[in-house]
């Protein structure tokens, strides 16, 4: 579990430094959770904040279902502007999902009340309907053959390729996302499961007895991250690896030993690789490779206040900053 009592925890989404942002809609707030396990809240005053995604250039969009638009949050400032609004006469809730971010930089917006799927440009100013006929849209995801998938919580996920066609019955689909090897997650609010499904639409897993899951979430490593909306939590299931807290070690002469701690799955038996970061002012003295039930080391000097190191294979990949204690 990565965090509890937490009033009404809804979206997830990892940046690229590997922060876990939330929203809450009874709070409207987002926040966002560092390595170490604190929390701090990005934007506040939102109106049942739902969906966030990253642009390309850094900015975090966020879905208000409230008032049925989207907006920017500068995630240094916590500045909240006006991004698009979307009209909403049918009395019905406001958007939800919003994501995924095209390689050209648009952005898909399911208009869940009004059944419709938009291609959005960067700049919030231009829409292109790109579907329609739909129930409750709510999320979406694109996968490495450009194919865009959609959640209806009607019971479909939709897949928009050459036409628009169901790609799989799920009871209330919410959230959609697809891992680094092509596999799609679904958390499904109809049996409170999270619905694992590979690139031609069978079921891999499924992860029942959720109370209420509102937002999935995976990180570098493919580790899936999901929000417990009636239990006020966020927890993970470990995948693959995840890297717990690293233990700092001086040497004297502004040197020290880091070794990391890597907790792998049941199962997961594929060599890591440590790569530690090296600029002018931090030199590697002594590098030793994770084994299958070790977790390597390195001996760095350094006139830093940290050091970021790299652990992964292939497109697995987690990053850590681990901070250098002063000399005393």
């Amino acid at each position: 579990m990565l965090r509890s009592n937490l009033p009404a925890p809804d979206d997830l989404i990892f940046d690229q430094a590997g922060r876990l942002f939330f929203s809450d809609i009874k709070t409207g707030t987002v926040s966002a959770i560092g390595a170490d396990g604190s929390a701090v809240t990005i934007a506040s005053g939102l109106s049942a904040p739902e969906g966030m995604v990253f642009t390309t250039d850094g900015r975090l969009l966020v879905a208000e279902q409230g008032r049925n638009r989207v907006v920017t949050v500068d995630v240094a400032s916590h500045t909240i502007t006006p991004w698009r609004l979307f009209p909403n006469r049918t009395g019905r809730d406001g958007i939800d999902g919003i994501g995924p971010v095209l390689l050209n930089g648009d952005i898909i917006v399911p208009d869940s009340p009004n059944g419709l799927v938009w291609r959005v440009s960067p700049d919030g100013k231009t829409a292109t309907r790109i579907a329609s006929a739909m129930t409750r849209p709510v999320d979406a995801a694109v996968d490495a053959r450009g194919r865009i998938f959609v959640a209806d919580e009607g019971g479909a996920l939709w897949v928009l390729d050459a036409g628009q066609r169901r790609f799989s019955t799920l009871l209330t689909p919410d959230d959609v996302l697809v891992s680094r090897d092509g596999h799609l997650f679904v958390n499904t609010l109809g049996d409170n499961a999270i619905h694992e499904i590979d690139s031609l639409g069978h079921t891999v897993s499924v992860l029942r007895g959720i109370r209420s899951p509102q937002g999935i979430a995976v990180d570098n490593a493919d580790n899936l991250y999901y929000t417990e909306f009636d239990a006020g939590r966020i927890e993970r299931v470990v995948r693959t690896f995840v890297l717990d807290k690293a233990t700092v070690t001086p040497t004297g002469r502004g040197g020290f030993v880091i070794c990391p701690s890597v907790r792998r799955a049941p199962g997961f038996t594929e060599s890591l690789t440590l790569t530690p970061e090296s600029n002018a002012s931090t030199g590697i003295v002594q590098l030793r490779q994770p084994g299958r039930e070790s977790s390597g080391a390195l001996e760095v000097r350094s006139a830093e206040h940290a050091v970021t190191f790299g652990i992964g294979t292939g497109l697995l990949q987690l990053t850590q900053t681990v901070p250098l204690p002063s000399a005393p």
